[in-house]
């Protein structure tokens, strides 16, 4: 069982230095149980182990770390565009026609490339680049590189980034997405990623597509447009989409259900959200890289 008798970081009490824990590389204080009778108005928990309610909301929503964080990226400065983000490519069925898309659209899109995938297609990655998009590297195989241990995460990296270096420069800031965005609030990635691209940034989201469940609700072509039309709908009402990252994928890796679907799903919605982007008057632009972060955004990540 461990040390921790098979407990998870998250479920140890923190001691009095919290702050300093060098054993627990991203702990979450207010993730712990609050004392017993704290549900009564006015009353504060002395647990010297704990933090009151009123602690608890102030700190909700923060990860710590003893000056490990790289910045992480939600959104781009400019309200009037959204940087489209495409995981998982390049794929046969699907990328010749998105690239067609976005040219029509006069749209440019940020790639996170699977190695797995690119080593296949090697003329797709450099159609994506010479159009103007930008491509980083997704890992290898589609895999929780956050649980595989470091090693393993730089390498899977260094071996996708070396298929791209062949059709443009590696970019610095490098900007990092690793599959299933794992590990964005864990210390030990972001110190794993700094070691191999010094000052990468962490490329999050904000809006997801969710299309890795639309092909699972498709019973037939018929059902696409309709689906992919649900989803851009919900994406136009949400208050974020003003300089958002958006999240979609490149006939997303996964089992599912609908796999039959998946190369339809990709183009139909890239066109349909183009389109409505398009509409509103949305720039779809790279994701830029962040300016120089705050010191202290090193130590709270938010």
């Amino acid at each position: 069982m461990g040390e921790n008798g098979g407990k998870t970081a998250h479920e140890i009490s923190p001691p009095r230095d919290w702050l300093w824990r060098r054993d627990i590389p991203d702990f979450h204080p207010w993730r712990q149980p609050r004392c017993q009778g704290l549900a009564t108005p006015g009353r504060t928990c002395h647990h010297p182990h704990r933090f009151s309610g009123r602690i608890k909301d102030i700190f909700l929503g923060i990860s710590w770390s003893l000056g490990a964080w790289r910045p992480v990226l939600r959104h781009v400065a400019d309200a009037r565009a959204v940087a489209i983000t495409i995981d998982d490519a390049p794929t046969p069925e699907t990328m010749p026609a998105m690239l067609d898309l976005l040219d029509h659209y006069r749209g440019k899109a940020t790639f996170f490339m699977s190695g797995c995938r690119a080593v296949e297609h090697d003329a797709l990655v450099a159609d994506t680049v010479h159009r103007g998009h930008a491509i980083y590297a997704h890992g290898w195989e589609h895999i929780r590189l956050d649980r595989a241990g470091p090693d393993r995460l730089i390498a899977d990296m260094e071996k996708c980034e070396a298929l791209l270096t062949r059709h443009r420069p590696t970019p610095n800031p490098y900007l990092v997405r690793l599959p299933y965005n794992g590990g964005y609030r864990n210390a030990t990635v972001h110190r794993a990623l700094q070691r191999w691209q010094p000052g990468c940034q962490i490329a999050h989201w904000g809006p997801s597509t969710e299309d890795h469940l639309i092909s699972t609700r498709c019973q037939s072509d018929a059902d696409i447009a309709p689906q992919c039309a649900a989803e851009v709908d919900r994406i136009l009402a949400d208050p974020r989409l003003p300089g958002a990252i958006i999240l979609m994928h490149d006939q997303p890796i996964n089992e599912r259900p609908g796999s039959q679907f998946k190369a339809a799903v990709t183009v139909e919605l890239l066109r349909q959200l183009l389109d409505r982007l398009s509409g509103a008057g949305y720039a779809c632009v790279t994701i830029p890289p962040a300016p120089t972060a705050p010191w202290w955004s090193r130590y709270a990540l938010v």
